[in-house]
């Protein structure tokens, strides 16, 4: 027996020690940690009780700190062959020590015995060293090393760091860097005798830094690079290239990195590639240096090639199953079409005898996505391999002999998905039912991505789930599938976030239309006016937790706007569905407003209480009726003195009528139809409004007339991808009319229809006549046009997801517009037109500057190049 314990524990420290110096060798070799082939022995024999760990030759660290890391229990078996493993990694990872473990028995006849661990601690530098960084200071340089200030550097890791430091002076343009490592062992001092700690210094030549001079490339007769600025246009341009000449003389010129350089020509190959120059090469012909190497001039030579003809376009429909004994577990296999292919035929944009675009490629891609969406075959990640709809790379086939193609693209039909659930997650303090009355989408019917994303973008649109500048990390509302156990029936899922709905803002500045000011707003969106706090003292900390006074889709504002020219104060209050009907539902509105606007020829101040009441027809449209009471106070007119032979009024005379306080109660009625993504930034989508209005003395006004206004507006962005902000325009008309009845034989001169500012920009603020003693009198027909072009000048991708988002953006515009003072006419040789650029910005308060330029106008209008409006 005791012969057999001794060729056990033999056996057994010879394989730790085996074991361990395997793992020496290969921490030695790859400092990452060490591994072994494994421990050797009897598999069927109990593993000896560790009673102890003993560690030796550790000076930084304690007994205590290594064993505890190492992981052995005492009164425990020995652990097994992989958790020594781990434990000598974890030493090396955690404190940088090489570990070699040995089992020492107290005695030979016992099951018990000893954990030895035997360590070499790395030689470290307590401070990293760095020489000859003259250009950029210690704290980059650190920044680039990844080792913190008080951070120990350890010998082995040297070569990693200059690697690092390499890496990081080239991203900044100092291609021709030196980093030389001097390293010094420690020991012990001859003279003094005390221990010398190991050194580590890395000495820099920083070498000049390179910047681009120009782009030279060779053979693109395709596209030649031209234009300047922002009308730049070519291959360049295409390729979104971040190599380029310096702007402004030697200004804002690009650091050379190599490694950008090498995307920007896969980028401009790529640009080839799309546009049908299958067989293009561009290639780095040579790199032109000047004699201080500071500049460098960039060589690209490009062999465009033919561009290839479609000789066909093919389907393949691919069906895919779930098998395990495949790899990737899932097997492919032919299927027929489930849609007629002529059918698919008609909705291609690629066509036999054209180039192939793959511009045309993503278009059929999208198009095909769209017609099997509509049967229920989805295109979503959510979804299965061989449940989701699937455009496959297409295949293409060549002709050796003259440069056509064969174009094969490879469906995965998928299956048609019913929608079995409609389930809502994430509104932790939001009622389901004001989500609800969003969604075109009902349970039981085939899914429709269309209808789907349009619940979505109806959802995202309320600002209730999305985010803010106080909270940019929140995710708009997102869609996904759940297996529901079922074949091709699956829950879907509207994932949402709640988000910081209370605003209280306090701002100021200056309006080309409104002088300047200052505002105080509170406004609550999602609010809950039923939804009141546990406690009054608590009635802070639950409004920030969104815990009262939130949830049930309500809106409410209260707003303070003192200014020079004008000031407003107003409160309102909104319920979308007061009777809590989800479906056809009807809104009540209650608002109570009061301005104070000073204009050049007098004084106007209103006041006006209104009560309103909206049913909601379908998913985009509502009818809406409204009472408003109220009245109007004209007052400090301009007239000039008193009037005589040569000294008329100085104003209108209708104005001047008008002097002293009106009642204006009126019923209104209208309907709007709205598909717009967003009410604040609008990108896509239709908004028409209809609106007729009564003034009448049974109603409270002191006049009588009636007038009714349509106005349209279209949007249409370019990419139809929702996750991408690209180009769009916007095309808006506007027609009113208006007429006196009863005792009243005018409409009044302050409820007319003055233009300029924001519409027809290039005029100034009711700039436009016709015109009455160089005042303008407004009209009671008018009609109003604005078309413009905007894209995105700046834009970043949302945290957490793929989704661009626009922070700047720029565009041109034409407006024109008419005003005629005579009912139901218009004289169209009174016609003004303008044209011009706009910027806008659009977070924190969308902005936008315009600069208009009057290409028609008439006598005694007041122009105006620039105009800022708050909102797009």
């Amino acid at each position: 027996m005791v012969g057999i314990r001794r060729g056990r524990w033999l056996l057994a420290r010879a394989a730790c020690a085996l074991f361990v110096l395997a793992g020496a060798r290969a921490g030695q070799e790859a400092p990452a940690g060490p591994t072994a082939k494994g421990l050797e022995g009897p598999r069927d024999r109990p593993r000896p009780i560790v009673v102890a760990v003993r560690v030796e030759g550790n000076l930084r660290y304690t007994d205590e700190q290594l064993s505890a890391a190492f992981g052995q229990e005492l009164g425990q078996p020995l652990i097994a062959e992989a958790e020594l493993r781990r434990g000598v990694e974890v030493l090396f990872d955690t404190f940088h020590v090489r570990a070699l473990v040995e089992l020492v028995p107290p005695r030979e006849d016992s099951a018990e015995a000893e954990l030895l661990l035997k360590v070499e601690e790395l030689p470290a530098d307590l401070e990293l060293r760095i020489t000859g960084n003259v250009e950029n200071d210690d704290e980059k340089v650190r920044e680039w090393a990844g080792i913190g200030a008080r951070e120990e550097l350890y010998l082995y890791q040297a070569p990693r760091i200059r690697a690092r430091l390499l890496q990081g002076y080239r991203e900044e343009g100092y291609l021709f860097a030196e980093v030389r490592v001097v390293e010094r062992p420690g020991g012990t001092d001859p003279a003094s005798g005390a221990p010398v700690a190991p050194d580590v210094i890395f000495e820099i030549k920083e070498g000049p830094e390179v910047k681009v001079r120009a782009v030279e490339l060779h053979g693109n007769r395709l596209l030649p690079n031209r234009g300047f600025w922002f009308l730049k246009r070519g291959l360049s341009k295409l390729a979104k290239a971040e190599l380029r000449p310096p702007r402004l003389w030697r200004f804002f010129a690009k650091d050379f990195v190599p490694e950008t350089l090498d995307a920007d020509v896969v980028a401009m190959r790529q640009v080839y590639r799309d546009l049908g120059y299958l067989d293009a090469v561009v290639e780095v012909e040579r790199l032109e240096f000047s004699a201080d190497r500071e500049w460098v001039t960039i060589h690209v030579a490009i062999e465009e090639g033919p561009p290839y003809v479609v000789e066909s376009v093919e389907f393949q429909a691919i069906d895919l199953e779930p098998d395990e004994s495949v790899p990737g577990g899932v097997r492919e296999g032919p299927e027929e079409l489930v849609i007629d292919e002529q059918i698919l035929r008609a909705k291609l944009a690629l066509q036999p005898g054209e180039v192939f675009l793959q511009r045309s490629v993503e278009e059929d891609h999208r198009a095909l996505r769209e017609l099997y969406g509509e049967r229920g075959h989805v295109e979503h990640p959510s979804l299965a391999v061989w449940e989701s709809f699937r455009f496959l790379e297409p295949e293409l086939v060549f002709r050796s002999e003259e440069p056509k193609v064969r174009v094969i693209y490879r469906l995965v039909q998928g299956q048609p998905i019913t929608l079995r659930e409609i389930l809502v997650r994430g509104n932790v303090h939001t009622q389901d039912r004001v989500i609800r009355r969003l969604m075109t989408i009902e349970p039981g019917q085939r899914a429709n991505p269309r209808e789907i994303e349009r619940s979505r973008a109806k959802i995202e649109s309320t600002n209730f789930f999305s985010p803010d500048p106080f909270h940019p990390d929140i995710l708009p509302p997102q869609v996904r599938y759940v297996d529901t156990g079922e074949l091709a029936v699956k829950d879907l899922e509207f994932l949402v976030e709640e988000g910081g709905v209370l605003g209280f803002e306090v701002s100021g500045g200056i309006s080309t239309t409104s002088g300047a000011f200052g505002s105080i707003r509170l406004r609550k969106g999602n609010f809950d006016l039923t939804n009141l706090p546990a406690s009054f003292g608590g009635t802070i900390d639950e409004i920030a937790r969104l815990e009262s006074f939130h949830g049930a889709g309500q809106q409410l504002q209260i707003e303070a706007a003192p200014g020079t020219e004008l000031t407003r104060y107003s409160v309102s209050f909104f319920e979308p569905d007061i009777l809590q009907l989800h479906e056809d539902y009807i809104g009540m509105g209650l608002d109570a407003r009061r301005s104070r606007r000073r204009f050049e020829s007098h004084v106007e101040e209103r006041s006006e209480y209104r009560l309103r009441l909206t049913r909601q027809m379908s998913a985009d449209s509502s009818l809406w009726v409204r009472y408003g009471i109220g009245g109007v106070d004209i007052k400090d007119v301009n007239t000039g003195g008193e009037p005589g032979l040569s000294t008329p009024l100085a104003v209108p005379a209708d104005l001047k009528a008008q002097e002293g306080e009106s009642g204006l109660g009126h019923l209104d009625f209208g309907y709007q139809f709205n598909t717009v993504d967003s009410q604040l930034l609008p990108r896509n989508g239709v908004d028409v409004n209809f609106q007729g209005s009564f003034y009448d003395r049974a109603l409270g006004s002191d006049f009588e007339f009636a007038r009714a206004q349509v106005q349209l507006d279209f949007y249409d962005e370019f990419d139809e991808d929702p996750d991408i902000v690209s180009d769009y325009v916007h095309v808006g008309f506007l027609l009113g009319a208006g007429a006196a009845y009863g005792d009243s034989d005018e409409i009044p001169y302050s409820e007319r229809l003055f233009f300029g500012g924001n519409q027809v920009r290039g005029f100034d603020f009711r700039g436009i006549g016709p015109n009455e003693n160089g005042f303008p009198i407004g009209g009671t027909t008018a009609f109003y046009g604005t078309l413009e072009y905007r894209r995105p000048l700046v834009k970043n991708v949302q945290p957490g997801s793929y989704r661009e988002i626009e922070a700047i953006q720029g565009g041109v515009f034409l407006d024109f517009g008419l005003l005629d003072p005579e009912e139901f006419s218009l004289d169209f040789d009174e016609l003004r037109v303008s044209t011009g650029i706009l910027f806008g910005i659009s977070f924190p308060v969308p902005l936008t500057f315009s600069f208009g330029l009057p290409l028609r106008d008439g006598q005694g209008d007041d122009k105006q190049v620039f105009e800022f409006t708050i909102g797009f």
